[in-house]
């Protein structure tokens, strides 16, 4: 008698090289791309002009701040983010539905349920941060999209509103 191996060995080890190789290249991690810094008008509204394609997140990370003349906290303006779809026949700029907002410990979202709204609203709130202190430097926020995206600009729109609070002077934005 001799040996004679498994029926099916060949089409096991297939399988055995294909979830091995499945696993390798699934933890692939996602590029970052670090676009540089940006100065924010404190007076006027600012278009950050960033023409990136197929992102899924950025991180906005705050670099310095106007300081006004009393102790106060930072607080962003009113940040809308506009491209286009990738999967978009026409390629008409929109504004960026955001699917989830993250920020460090040191911030907090201002009506987080509005600017994130899951339905297809045309109304959303803009993204607006606040600080829990009164430094906010190094803090970052960010921003995932529900799918990839083109992002062609940010557009940060002054709020006359709070005027006591710290303004964002310059920001450094990653794409990933």
């Amino acid at each position: 008698m001799s040996y004679k191996p498994p029926r099916y060995i060949y089409f096991y080890l297939l399988f055995f090289i294909f979830f091995i190789t499945l696993i390798l290249f699934s933890s692939v991690e996602s590029k970052e791309r670090n676009l540089g810094q940006f100065n924010v008008s404190k007076s006027s509204n600012t278009k950050i002009e960033l023409n990136i394609k197929n992102v899924s997140s950025l991180d906005i990370q705050i670099n310095q701040i106007h300081v006004t003349n009393y102790q106060s906290l930072c607080k962003s303006e009113d940040i809308y983010v506009f491209g286009t779809l990738r999967n978009r026949i026409n390629n008409d700029i929109v504004r960026i539905r955001v699917e989830d907002i993250e920020v460090s410990n040191g911030l907090k979202i201002i009506s987080k349920s509005t600017t994130i709204e899951p339905t297809r609203n045309y109304e959303h709130s803009p993204v607006v941060v606040v600080s829990k202190n009164f430094d906010c430097i190094d803090e970052v926020l960010t921003i995932d999209f529900e799918e990839k995206v083109n992002v062609n600009y940010l557009l940060i729109k002054t709020n006359d509103k709070y005027k006591s609070y710290n303004k964002i002077k310059t920001i450094n934005i990653k794409a990933y």
